[in-house]
């Protein structure tokens, strides 16, 4: 299917696998972004908070990206996070992935003067990207997240980047949490696309316009999140609600980063998987045991075409069952 649907677009801020190196691992990445495609992902964004893509540095982003691209990964089903502290730095990544055809870029503001930073302060930081990027071709995702950033996008930043850059914004990630907002956001840019990072609130927000999520919880439940979006009407939709959420509590028992690459790396049999960029840190094994074997007995509690690990696997141990190669 080539580029990303208009409605009910289901795209996995992906976790990204590094090696001892702390460098991207590029085949498990590439092998990984195959698997969630064909269980029903219709897009990946690269390098988001998910991603790490913060503690990762311009070249190994700029050369992963290459490489997906190289492996026949089409660059229409992707979305790059840009992030990064020095505006240069971020123009440069901005510059390559639309060089390179990517559906867009996603950037939030950064996060190291969070105190007395105004809506001009951020109007002028997305100003000063845009300039520097120099690519008509250039289509931008803001990307609201105050939990993070501590900088919100508000919709007068919004209106000022579309009317000072029309064609070049190109949509909103929001996943601030908050449904009105975000719903305010679809009703007052109706000719933008509006992307949710809160999976719980796909549902509802769908029916009033919502384009899709770009969502971490689709690393490791795809098949859930696809059925449920794939529902005709909100309410249709939020019958699966509390199977999202019963599965995002076991998650929640540690760190999600560490979490779901517990369970991506026991779904492929790979340990590899595991291992976090620094100040994360992986999850002690007796809790990451019970986490992931806690996680497979939700998954195959699930319909049949909601699941998405293997459960007809042999054990590895006799602590946790084996999960789905994908």
């Amino acid at each position: 299917m080539p580029g990303l649907p208009t409605h009910a677009c289901l795209m996995v801020a992906i976790a990204t696998p590094v090696g001892r190196d702390l460098r991207p691992d590029q085949p498990r990445l590439i092998a990984r972004i195959r698997q969630l495609l064909d269980m029903g992902c219709d897009g990946i964004a690269l390098f988001g908070t998910t991603g790490e893509g913060p503690a990762l540095t311009v070249a190994d982003r700029v050369e992963t990206l290459d490489a997906v691209v190289a492996a026949g990964i089409d660059p229409a089903r992707i979305v790059v996070s840009v992030g990064a502290l020095p505006v240069a730095d971020i123009a440069r990544l901005a510059r390559h992935a639309t060089d390179a055809g990517v559906e867009g870029v996603l950037l939030m503001p950064p996060c190291a003067y969070r105190d007395g930073i105004t809506e001009d302060g951020t109007f002028r930081f997305f100003e000063a990207v845009i300039d520097r990027v120099e690519r008509s071709a250039l289509r931008l995702y803001l990307y609201h997240f105050p939990g993070i950033s501590g900088v919100p996008i508000t919709a007068g930043v919004v209106r000022r980047l579309d009317e000072r850059y029309p064609g070049t914004i190109a949509g909103i990630k929001d996943s601030g949490g908050d449904a009105d907002y975000t719903e305010m956001l679809v009703r007052r840019f109706s000719h933008l696309s509006i992307f949710t990072g809160s999976e719980v609130d796909v549902p509802d927000l769908m029916a009033t316009g919502l384009r899709g999520t770009i969502c971490g919880l689709g690393n490791v439940m795809p098949r859930l999140m696809r059925v449920m979006m794939d529902q005709p009407t909100a309410f249709d939709r939020r019958a699966f609600l509390p199977l999202i959420l019963s599965g995002d509590v076991i998650l929640s028992r540690g760190p999600f980063i560490p979490s779901a690459k517990s369970v991506v790396a026991a779904s492929l049999n790979d340990p590899e998987w595991r291992r976090v960029l620094p100040p994360l840190a992986e999850i002690p094994i007796l809790e990451r045991d019970r986490l992931v074997a806690d996680f497979d007995r939700w998954d195959a509690s699930l319909p049949a075409e909601c699941q998405s690990l293997d459960h007809d696997a042999p054990p590895t141990s006799g602590k946790v069952v084996s999960l789905r190669r994908a």
